[in-house]
């Protein structure tokens, strides 16, 4: 134990305690709390030597002024300058393949210095513009649409990889393509097919997507409904805990890249902050799993995964985080302990807002069904829709304790849905018919 803080765990019991019976009895009880401290603070597999290690890889890799340190939680925090972003992802990277994701805490501007940034700001202070332009748009957020429009999808399924060493998913294909069907069906979903964009494997690049997103945008009004579904793997989570949604031509070398060339969060918060329409669903189902990785060498620390996990890591998306992140709210609708959903739908599903879905919480999977050839979510998400009209309440609703027992039962894992909405009238029906 360091002496230093034992002396002054002493001195605080010395000045404390007026009897010398209360001074023993409460200099034990600051020992033993010191003691445990201390013992919690150091209660990390992170050592020195992969400290040493981490920071060597740096210089070999030309990143000459950054370095890793121990922070407070037993994670590795990136410290030091950097040259430009790129030199942070590759940092960022580096530590991760040393420790796991696990391990490795999210970047914070205070603890590093980044020649880009740095310009960035000077350029801000300066009046001059920092980055592509921006677009501006009046907000009328507070004004209820009228009645729907028109109605827009993007629905992305990914199950094959350009890069064959990234895990094929055996079903999310067969997700996109039994949402899209939904979708179209005259009878259920009610979308004109002409507005429902469906990419799949080789279809589903990034610049495809991207594309699509933009054409949307360009689109969609105020009065109009936006749906947009993701089946893919997620990113190992980023240098700002972000997880990003792979493509079908993202990279993965050198590591960093899988980053640079996945759908971004930032590419999809600049859809949803400038996108028109005022009813606006994204359903997610998509995370991080090392086993997506694993047939890649260097990808993963040795063995496979982060230090002190034991089988296949996953990292889901927290729905608060996701939502802060995507959003930008400053005041979330939290919903907590939803009734379930009733024999009848909803008749209120004339709501309207942004509703973010995601398929899994923060440290989970979301897992796929060799039972129901689907992943789990899509499959009891899609049944919910059909059976509750299009409702995004009901369905979720309805698909969320199936998803939790299906999983329980056949993967012996937890797997909890997340949804959080903009609004506290946000239940939309997406099967109602446009004007």
């Amino acid at each position: 134990m360091d002496t230093g803080k034992l002396r002054h765990c002493r001195k605080i019991v010395i000045s404390q305690a007026g009897r010398m019976t209360a001074g023993i009895i409460v200099l034990s009880l600051l020992l033993i709390g010191c003691a445990s401290e201390q013992q919690r603070s150091f209660s990390t597999p992170v050592t020195q030597r992969h400290i040493e290690d981490i920071n060597q890889r740096f210089q070999n890799a030309g990143i000459v002024q950054g370095y890793v340190v121990l922070d407070s939680q037993g994670r590795l925090e990136l410290q030091g300058e950097y040259q430009y972003e790129s030199e942070v992802d590759k940092a960022f990277s580096i530590a991760q393949t040393v420790v796991g994701v696990r391990w490795v805490s999210p970047v914070t501007p205070e603890h590093i210095k980044v020649t880009e940034w740095s310009q960035c700001l000077s350029n801000l202070f300066s009046g001059r513009q920092c980055g592509p332009p921006s677009i501006v748009r009046i907000s009328s957020e507070g004004t209820p649409p009228g009645p729907i429009a028109n109605k827009y999808a993007l629905v992305v399924g990914i199950g094959k990889f350009k890069n064959p060493s990234i895990q094929t998913l055996e079903y999310a294909s067969k997700d996109a393509e039994d949402m899209y069907r939904y979708l179209i069906d005259p009878q259920e979903g009610r979308f004109e097919k002409e507005h429902v964009i469906l990419f799949r494997a080789e279809d589903a690049t990034r610049e495809a997507i991207k594309h699509a997103l933009d054409e949307i945008r360009q689109r969609a009004q105020e009065d109009d409904l936006v749906f947009l579904y993701f089946s893919s793997h997620g990113t190992p989570p980023d240098k700002f805990g972000g997880v990003h949604i792979v493509a079908y031509d993202t990279e993965v070398k050198p590591r960093e890249r899988v980053w640079q060339t996945s759908l971004t969060e930032a590419m999809l918060r600049e859809f949803i902050q400038e996108v028109r329409a005022k009813r606006f669903i994204v359903v997610m189902d998509a995370c991080y799993s090392n086993g997506a990785y694993s047939q890649i060498p260097g990808f993963l620390p040795t063995g496979g995964k982060s230090l002190g996990i034991e089988g296949d890591e996953g990292h889901g998306r927290s729905r608060i985080d996701m939502a802060k992140r995507l959003l930008g709210a400053k005041d979330l609708v939290i919903i907590e302990d939803r009734p379930q959903p009733s024999s009848q739908p909803e008749q209120t599903t004339n709501g309207w807002g942004k509703v973010l879905i995601s398929a899994s919480d923060a440290g989970e999977k979301s897992w796929e069904s060799n039972q129901l050839h689907n992943s789990f979510f899509t499959h009891y998400f899609v049944e919910g829709l059909n059976r509750y009209r299009g409702s995004i309440k009901e369905a979720f609703d309805y698909a969320e304790p199936l998803v939790q027992r299906g999983v329980k039962q056949e993967k012996e894992a937890d797997q909890n849905p997340q949804l959080t909405p903009s609004r506290r009238d946000w239940n939309i029906s997406i099967a109602v018919l446009t004007n």
